[in-house]
């Protein structure tokens, strides 16, 4: 998908090709069109796009100025977490540029790692780096992927004075319910993850999600992967990428760590493995366990299961014992 896939679900007209060959020097090119090509507003009820001063972008330091501040706080209350950034921030080199932003303070970033910016791709985030989700679409795409998954009645794109006058108040009605999840005492390992990544509250993401997991489950009945029913229901909201600084899979990407059907791994930190092992042939009985780098040595966490894991360091504690 393109700019002009985005253009015409919103009914526009597509403008005629810039002729300066200097649009995709600096940003994905595709990202410049579609910024030229709609006004601005928020698609779906749920993302924005920055709006550079000027086209085609000339300069990284310009572009990312506006959000250079609300970015470095993000990192900040990230490194108080002492918990780290799996990609490095503009202005290191490689380093992730934000886009754009959800209506519920999540950012979107291009992972910038690739030389070509036509190949950069989408990092959505919540509003401090504790959930971080992997994609592999263009801003374009991702655009185009919020407007095909939208719920039933919400505008496809509306101008901000709109948006604070219709939407906001649907995005907005949803915040005390998620609030009331997660203040919750008694609230399930799995819920609260779910509610958390739900959170970001930008459609299409799921969809996606759940598209992976399927794929996996069927290939996995051609092999010997199985997996506890808590990862494949937070993985079917959830497609990979960082939960409270680990990094966790895309689940196409769990497998075995050996040839013995011992550990099957999901994530890692820090060079460590971590995956579950499986000492029984029920896999709801299966707890977490890492490996250190090289494979020199093996923790069992007895008493953790995925989920339980991960809210326990979304809950602050990031110890592995």
């Amino acid at each position: 998908m393109n700019h002009l896939d985005v253009v015409r679900l919103l009914g526009l007209d597509a403008p005629k090709r810039p002729e300066d060959d200097a649009y995709g020097r600096v940003v994905p090119e595709d990202f410049e069109l579609l910024v030229q090509a709609v006004p601005a507003g928020v698609f779906a009820g749920s993302v924005l796009l920055e709006r550079p001063g000027s086209l085609p972008v000339r300069s990284l330091e310009e572009f990312t100025r506006p959000t250079s501040l609300r970015i470095g706080d993000m990192e900040l209350s990230l490194r108080s977490r002492e918990q780290r950034l799996w990609l490095p921030l503009h202005p290191e080199p490689g380093g992730m540029v934000p886009w754009g932003r959800t209506a519920t303070d999540g950012v979107l970033l291009w992972d910038a790692t690739a030389a070509d910016t036509a190949d950069w791709t989408t990092v959505v985030t919540d509003d401090d780096f504790q959930l971080w989700l992997d994609l592999p679409f263009s801003a374009s795409e991702f655009i185009a992927r919020a407007l095909l998954g939208r719920a039933e009645g919400m505008p496809a794109f509306e101008t901000i004075e709109e948006y604070e006058a219709g939407s906001f108040w649907s995005v907005a009605d949803d915040m005390p319910a998620t609030a009331t999840v997660l203040s919750n005492p008694d609230v399930g390992a799995v819920e609260e993850l779910v509610t958390r990544i739900r959170n970001i509250g930008v459609p299409g993401i799921r969809q996606y999600a759940r598209e992976l997991v399927d794929r996996a489950v069927e290939r996995a009945r051609e092999s010997t992967l199985v997996f506890p029913e808590d990862y494949l229901t937070v993985m079917r909201e959830f497609p990979g990428g960082v939960i409270a600084g680990m990094r966790v899979l895309p689940v196409a990407r769990a497998g075995w760590l050996t040839e013995d059907t011992v550990f099957l791994q999901w994530g890692e930190l820090d060079g460590r493995a971590f995956g579950w092992l499986a000492l029984t042939g029920d896999p709801q009985e299966w707890r977490v366990g890492y490996v250190e780098p090289g494979g020199t040595s093996l923790t069992h966490l007895h008493d953790q299961t995925f989920s339980s894991f991960l809210r326990r360091r979304l809950r602050g504690d990031n110890s592995l014992f």
